[in-house]
């Protein structure tokens, strides 16, 4: 939605389309607290982390000799597929390269496709040898091996337009051995005490994990301390950037949206402090929420023909 349908929303419950009683500026900072406050009480912007990824370039690490003017890329085929739209099954990459006396100088990617993990190239030429590059990947969220704390805030979102930032995680998956399972979660005072006895000494596939702080500036701590790079999968929950114009991405769903003026318009009201109007405008939202909350889990039949089927 624009940011011009929340500014004529909270304009008309307030009478205020003139704009003479609240400074426009200050609307829209109204309107992005609501929409914060809408995507935590709705919980509406979940997020998975990515476990693969495009190719962005690729770092030459040995340029070879004697290769002619136009040597052949050829990239693995993709290696994980995430299963996500829209390219569920991965998409074949591209590459191409400048030979600069016999030596490959640098290679590129013409098209990073979808879904790797650990590609590879290969170079063949009918005179040159010896060229060898590692890939630059897209953000993959993944375990490094010893590194046992992990920020929210390190997380890439840029792959997800109008997301800024995570402020819960509701659960952490690991892929290991072609094989998806979620970490056992527990207070960080009894990871500390408990779990966390001898940090330095064991390294292997984490199966535990403890938050330390909350909010944007939560962490994780995990234990084993990784052994190696492992894919690691999060459920987030996350806060929307803020509309600054109409070319702003708004990522609030339908029905949520209509939520929005009500939370602004209480916030309007609190700075010119008409309090009763502020406490009837947020009683409006509190309701719009919690009739939304109840539209949208309404409940479904889990399984039309019983437990079991033998």
């Amino acid at each position: 939605m624009s940011l011009n349908y929340y500014l004529k929303g909270v304009q008309r419950l307030l009478r205020d389309q003139r704009q003479t009683a609240i400074n426009p500026e200050d609307f829209k900072d109204y309107i992005n607290e609501a929409r914060r406050e809408v995507a935590m009480r709705a919980q509406c912007l979940p997020v998975l982390t990515p476990i693969s990824g495009s190719i962005v370039g690729w770092s030459v690490t040995n340029g070879g000799a004697h290769y002619s003017n136009s040597p052949t890329f050829t990239v693995s085929a993709p290696d994980f597929p995430s299963g996500s739209l829209p390219y569920p099954n991965g998409e074949q990459a591209t590459a191409n390269g400048i030979v600069q006396g016999g030596s490959i100088t640098s290679i590129f990617s013409s098209f990073g496709g979808y879904g790797y993990y650990q590609p590879a190239l290969t170079i063949t030429d009918s005179t040159g040898s010896g060229a060898t590059a590692t890939p630059i990947m897209s953000f993959i969220n993944q375990l490094n091996q010893g590194q046992e704390t992990y920020n929210f805030s390190n997380v890439d979102l840029s792959m997800f337009p109008g997301i800024a930032s995570i402020f819960m995680v509701r659960s952490v998956s690991i892929l290991y051995s072609n094989y998806r399972y979620s970490l056992a979660c527990t207070s960080f005072s009894a990871y500390n005490a408990l779990i966390r006895n001898y940090p330095n000494q064991f390294e292997y596939c984490p199966f535990y994990i403890a938050q330390f702080g909350r909010g944007t500036s939560g962490s994780f701590y995990m234990y084993p301390l990784p052994s190696q790079p492992f894919q690691m999968e999060w459920h987030c929950l996350c806060l929307p950037q803020d509309l600054i114009d109409d070319q702003s991405v708004d990522v609030i769903p339908y029905p949520w949206v209509d939520a929005v003026k009500f939370y602004a318009a209480h916030l309007a009201y609190l700075e010119i402090q008409n309090f009763n109007s502020a406490q009837g405008m947020f009683g409006l939202f509190d309701q719009k929420m919690k009739m939304f909350g109840s539209f949208v889990n309404s409940g479904r039949v889990s399984n039309f023909y019983g437990r079991s089927i033998t």
